[in-house]
Order: structure tokens, then C-alpha cells, then sequence
């Protein structure tokens, strides 16, 4: 699979709502877990041509394409989302619940278990062995606004981080530990940051690519909604 199959229909509308940083790691910082990863916020536009690198590939499965969708206007709090995201087209969506974020924050999802901040991580709700890890289901988020929020994307897959990090890779089952020792080791790695405003939502394959969510530089805070599920690429019409 692509590391990032961004679904687009015009590059211009990449380079208008996409940034790209490199990645960092940040170390007993007060909220955060012990080691995290995060952009280092360096935020430059990406470089002539860069979004052909991302262009989905007749090998892109649904499962592993990134999408950027508006949905409908008779969608406006969590209760008529929720009613949408049961039309989408798989019978048991798994609820992750709402958050609200305040305006700021580098990065936003917290570990469960700790409340504490994660950084780039990626999903493990499957805990799917390296083999299987383009089967996982992928994750479906709707900015409800009344604030801009953005999408953090890592632009290396997890699969290829435990290939450089193990051995025997091909048993593991991937984790964002594989990520920060990834990053410990001065692999190089970059973050995409695409803009998501209000009414707006993506698709991703955040169990392979290791991702999160940021309210840097926003003035409003934003509400959101996911689930994880298996829906089939275009159920919303594209947005770039």
C-alpha cells in the first residue's frame, strides 16, 4: 500500500489547504506521554510536484485511501451525523465518541489509559499483525466546527517503520512504540497538516499511517465525531 493515497482531483487544492513539517521527538514534556512524536513546526508549503507522490495507484486499496469530504447540510450536531454515518454502508461502525478541542494545541488525542497527549501514534483497536494490517477498518472524523482544525499525517507508513526498527518484522504487531523509536533513531520523517473546516471530514488509514489532529493557530475550538468502520472509497463526493 501507498504510505499516503490521498484521494485529489486537483493539486491546486492540495497545495492550498496542505503544509509539511519534519518530525520530532518530544521528551517529558508536562501532558504528554514520556516520549512523543510531533511536528517540529517548521510549516512550509509543499514543494512543486509533491502531491503526485500521494496520487492513490491502481494497488491503493479502500482500505489504505485517504479522503476529504463535506458532508451534507442537514448534518449540524453529533445526533444527525451519527444517523448519517449508519447509511455509509458498514452495518456495525465502531463509535469512538466526540471531543471538543480547544484552540492551540500542537497536537490533540490523548492515550485513554493516561489521558496523557500521544503525538503521532496509530490506531491498534484491531491489533493486527504486520501481515494484516491493510485489512484494518479505517477511521471516519467530521470537523463540527465552530473552529479549523487540521489532519497530522505521517508521511512513512508504520509497516515500513517496523521494517527499519525489527528483525522479524514480519510477526510484530505494529504500535506507535515502533514510531518513537523510529524517530529516536534520527530516521528521517515528515508530517503533512491538511486543513479540515467545519462541515468537513476525512477517511484514513490510521491503523497503518500514524497520524493525529491539531488546533495550532486556531482562534475557535472544534467538536468532533469518529468511528472506525469498512466503507468503500467515494461515498462522499471528493472535496480537493
Amino acid at each position: 500500500m501507498h504510505p499516503a493515497a490521498i484521494a485529489f482531483r486537483d493539486p491546486a487544492a492540495v497545495y492550498e489547504r496542505c503544509g509539511i513539517a519534519a518530525a520530532r521527538r518530544l521528551t517529558l514534556e508536562p501532558g504528554y506521554d514520556t516520549t512523543v512524536v510531533v511536528p517540529d513546526g517548521a510549516w512550509k508549503p509543499l514543494p512543486d510536484g509533491y502531491p503526485e507522490r500521494f496520487a492513490p495507484s491502481i494497488f491503493t486499496r479502500d482500505s489504505g485511501l485517504i479522503e476529504l469530504f463535506r458532508v451534507p447540510d442537514t448534518v449540524f450536531d453529533l445526533h444527525t451525523l451519527t444517523a448519517l454515518v449508519h447509511t455509509l454502508g458498514d452495518p456495525a461502525p465502531v463509535t469512538l465518541g466526540d471531543t471538543a478541542d480547544e484552540p492551540g494545541q500542537l497536537v490533540t488525542h490523548r492515550d485513554p489509559a493516561t489521558g496523557l497527549l500521544a503525538g503521532l501514534h496509530v490506531d491498534n483497536h484491531q491489533n493486527l499483525p504486520y501481515a494484516a494490517r491493510e485489512t484494518a477498518r479505517r477511521r471516519l472524523c467530521v470537523n463540527l466546527g465552530p473552529g479549523s482544525r487540521y489532519l497530522l499525517l505521517s508521511d512513512t507508513d508504520i509497516k515500513s517503520v517496523c521494517r527499519t526498527v525489527h528483525d522479524r518484522y514480519e510477526s510484530h504487531h505494529p504500535r506507535t512504540a515502533d514510531l518513537r523509536l523510529f524517530v529516536t533513531l534520527r530516521r528521517p520523517l515528515n508530517v503533512l497538516r491538511l486543513r479540515i473546516d467545519p462541515g468537513e471530514g476525512w477517511f484514513a488509514p490510521t491503523a497503518v499511517l500514524p497520524y493525529d489532529e491539531s488546533t495550532e493557530g486556531q482562534e475557535l475550538p472544534s467538536v468532533t465525531g469518529s468511528w472506525l468502520g469498512h466503507w468503500d472509497r467515494g461515498v462522499f463526493g471528493p472535496l480537493i
